[in-house]
């Protein structure tokens, strides 16, 4: 069977003007997954990423480490199948019919770009309302377009990597949450349930062959638990 390795990008830069990049704490993790995926004992046969800043920064920093090496290693290949959703989209589209049916939700809002906790609770209301379907707007993103760009982007790499091939593809939460819900077959509740837990840094893997796409470890961050350093235990 071949295997793909996911890798989650390091921590952006929450409530900064530009979000998509590595905060400090994000440029460590991005070095120590990076270190770690280096030191396996098989290289990878091809390494994929989104076009997003922060996922590209994270896969450059296995490059370098790798050319450091002297261990082998493909050119990174850019994928839009890979970006993340467009959050800001979604948000700016449904936040305003929320917070006009729950005016209490307007202190979170205050609060949403210097509290975590505040975001959270709006994000995941936002979210909720997104992927059912029920409120799209015209123009504004789609929850199952998001889907389909994700699973083709995985078809059409294991197609063109059918054997005995290892790969990795550094993404964000959704794309992993959506490969996990192809594996998995669950709803598209527990999908977004699921991408809450992905920490910055981790590791799912999958394995796949002619017969099948089969989940084979999710979330792991041992290599970013053994640095003993809760500081790089991220969630975004």
């Amino acid at each position: 069977m071949s295997e793909i390795f996911l890798i989650r990008h390091g921590q952006a830069s929450f409530g900064q003007e530009n979000y998509d990049q590595l905060s400090p704490v994000g440029v460590r993790q991005a070095k120590i997954v990076a270190r770690y995926l280096s030191k396996m004992g098989k290289p990878f046969d091809a390494v994929y990423c989104g076009k997003m800043n922060r996922q590209v920064k994270t896969a450059e920093e296995l490059i370098e480490r790798c050319r450091v090496r002297k261990v082998a290693i493909p050119q990174i290949q850019p994928s839009l199948s890979f970006n993340e959703y467009d959050s800001l989209a979604v948000w700016e589209s449904l936040i305003p019919e929320i917070i006009q049916e729950n005016p209490s939700l307007s202190k979170n809002l205050e609060q949403v770009y210097t509290d975590k906790k505040s975001f959270q609770i709006l994000f995941e209301q936002v979210m909720d309302r997104w992927i059912s379907g029920a409120y799209d707007l015209p123009g504004s993103p789609k929850w199952s377009d998001f889907k389909k760009r994700v699973r083709q982007g995985l078809k059409d790499i294991m197609r063109r990597h059918s054997s005995k091939m290892q790969l990795a593809i550094f993404t964000s939460g959704g794309p992993i949450s959506v490969a996990i819900q192809l594996a998995l077959g669950i709803s598209d509740k527990k999908t977004m349930e699921i991408s809450w837990q992905i920490m910055n840094a981790s590791i799912t893997r999958f394995k796949y062959n002619d017969r099948g796409f089969a989940l084979s470890g999710f979330n792991d961050i041992a290599h970013l638990e053994l640095e003993q350093d809760e500081q790089l235990l991220t969630y975004r």
